[in-house]
């Protein structure tokens, strides 16, 4: 790294699981902390922390706790020790470095600015904090990292921190009267982050205790203080088990009472009054090839309009032919059995070439947007490190969630449109089906309203949760030049601008592959309106968020459920009710 001189300053501050397989390397980025003790059974009630005061054992009574907890919510800390959080200890300007540079998911830079802090595991943190302008820090070439931070520093750090912050209009306090940081002790009154020590008194020059930075970071970042429920709202109730062929995904016409459960191996099963009708709506078993931990029969979407059009599309890896690439084919149910598919409707609507060798990354959830268009998740093809780029190259359909207009002329050639909205319709910079690019394996992406969600499963370091404008066209998600929310390709000093930053990423010390859900619609846990459902296949929780804009109440329930068995998707009902698919077995979310 090239190192850079800054002028003093009197601030003084400064093997995978079925979806993908790796080892995690980067700093938790917005996720809960993982949860200590042994869950109850797969669906029993219980509390969602190690105890009634939260994750900490060491902080409670505090006035801090709330702030604390907000810093776990927001991945921000993960404390100094097993259910400790060290809350009286004087925090180092090195420290403050780390805790500023999670909050502020800040981009990362080459440059190499001090010369004190070689070797620090906080150092990649002080040099990002200097690129952003936050600190100068401590004298020429040097940051001062092991110095203790004072109150009237944290001032000054926060206030170049935060943009938007309101000018102080008023002197609140009398004993940092002629102080360098004065105005930004001020601002941070005014925006109602800080109340000072005492009446009219800051206490400038007193040492930042951990306690106190959590409550200083959560105000000025806006984050909450929220925790979830003692008692669980919902839990799991076994539904059917012992699905032969493994499960993908369960899907619902609107309103309709019957749940159409997909099948690894190639069927479509109807579940009606909690059991499998005797035949399955269809059967393309002899169509399929499911021999790959991520091939088979992966998505079902029902057209808008099938209470009328009967129509449905289903997308699976096909075992005709030596290819292996995966496909979508649009079927009508059976005009005379409402329980039954007409296998002579099949009209094929697109192909995608995958390679035959390589057994992972097909994607395969399928979704009608609210602009009646059909959206399609491709996984990049597979393989290390992506090999064959494609995952931010909108010249191919993989990497990409494909936007087509099903609704053409059943004879057409192709049998889909391309709306006129798509970036490169075109197609002159890319495929004019590619909607977006720039990701991995989107396994499973759901609509609510205005977003669009997708879980997007990761490589050596990240899981992400992308949260999105679902109008918004041609969004680079960033793969493989980032992982998560840091660069992967080069490893460091990656070129970010245009690229969209996840708002929920985390290690693989939480989990090995996000499996993405859906925001909560139904009727019967109405304390869960809102919520966004997700989880990881391996690491034993199921989470939740509410998202307005930026991630709020970001939960982890893994004390009210027992994920022993794994969950590998998610689905949703005629009604907007949840359910958990395992690999062999159907849960649905209920009031607890």
């Amino acid at each position: 790294m090239q190192r850079r001189s800054l002028s003093p300053s009197s601030d003084l501050s400064g093997g995978k699981s079925p979806i993908g397989r790796s080892s995690r390397l980067i700093t938790l980025v917005t996720v809960v902390a993982l949860l200590i003790g042994a869950p109850p059974a797969f669906g029993a009630d219980g509390v969602q922390y190690p105890g009634p005061s939260g994750t900490f054992t060491d902080d409670d009574g505090s006035v801090h706790e709330e702030n604390i907890e907000a810093l776990v919510v927001a991945g921000i800390t993960r404390g100094c020790g097993e259910n400790l959080y060290c809350p009286g200890k004087e925090i180092t300007r090195a420290q403050v470095a780390s805790f500023l540079d999670r909050g502020l998911q800040l981009p990362d830079t080459d440059t190499d600015f001090f010369s004190d802090d070689d070797g620090s595991v906080h150092e990649d943190a002080i040099n990002r904090i200097a690129a952003a302008g936050i600190t100068q820090g401590c004298g020429d070439d040097l940051y001062c990292g092991a110095n203790l931070l004072t109150r009237a520093q944290m001032a000054t750090l926060l206030v170049r921190s935060i943009a938007g912050l309101s000018p102080a209009t008023t002197d609140h306090f009398t004993d940092d009267d002629g102080s360098v940081h004065e105005d930004a002790i001020n601002i941070l009154a005014e925006n109602g982050i800080t109340q000072g020590c005492d009446t009219g008194r800051y206490c400038p020059g007193d040492h930042v205790r951990r306690s106190a930075m959590a409550s200083f970071l959560a105000r000025a970042l806006g984050l909450e203080p929220a925790r979830p429920p003692a008692t669980s709202p919902w839990r799991l109730e076994l539904v059917v088990e012992n699905i032969k062929g493994g499960t993908t995904d369960l899907q619902a016409p609107a309103g309709d009472d019957r749940l159409f459960l997909v099948t690894k191996d190639g069927r479509i099963r109807i579940i009606s009054d909690g059991a499998f009708l005797p035949e399955p709506f269809l059967d393309l078993r002899d169509s399929v090839v499911e021999g790959g931990p991520e091939e088979g029969m992966l998505g079902l979407a029902f057209h808008p309009d099938f209470d009328s059009n009967r129509k449905f599309y289903v997308f699976y890896t096909d075992a005709i032919g030596p290819d292996g690439h995966s496909r979508v084919y649009e079927y009508l149910a059976d005009a005379s059995d409402p329980d039954r598919a007409d296998p002579s409707t099949a009209r094929h609507i697109i192909t995608f070439e995958q390679s035959p060798t390589l057994a992972t990354h097909k994607g395969g959830q399928m979704q009608f947007g609210a602009d009646g268009f059909l959206y399609i998740a491709v996984g990049d093809g597979g393989g290390y490190r992506d090999p064959f780029e494609h995952g931010e190259n909108p010249q191919t359909e993989l990497g990409t969630i494909v936007r087509i207009d099903v609704d053409v002329d059943p004879g057409a050639d192709p049998a889909y449109g391309i709306p006129p909205g798509n970036p490169f319709a075109d197609g002159a910079d890319g495929l004019p089906e590619v909607w977006a690019y720039g990701l991995r394996n989107p396994w499973r992406f759901s609509f609510d309203g205005p977003y669009v969600y997708i879980g997007d499963v990761g490589h050596v370091a990240a899981e992400e949760v992308n949260v999105a404008d679902a109008t918004l066209a041609g969004i680079n998600y960033g793969w493989d030049t980032m992982e998560g929310t840091a660069c992967y390709e080069p490893p460091s000093g990656c070129n970010m601008d245009g690229l969209f930053i996840p708002q929920v990423a985390y290690s693989h010390d939480e989990g090995l592959a996000v499996i993405g859900g859906y925001v909560y619609r139904g009727s019967a846990i109405p304390e869960m309106t809102g919520r966004y459902f997700y989880a990881d296949f391996i690491g034993g929780w199921i989470r939740t968020f509410v998202y307005d804009g930026r991630v709020t109440e970001h939960y982890d329930w893994s004390r009210s459920v027992d994920l022993s068995r794994y969950v590998w998707s998610f689905g949703v009902d005629g009604h907007g009710e949840l359910y958990v698919l395992d690999r062999w077995a159907v849960w649905k979310i209920v009031p607890n």
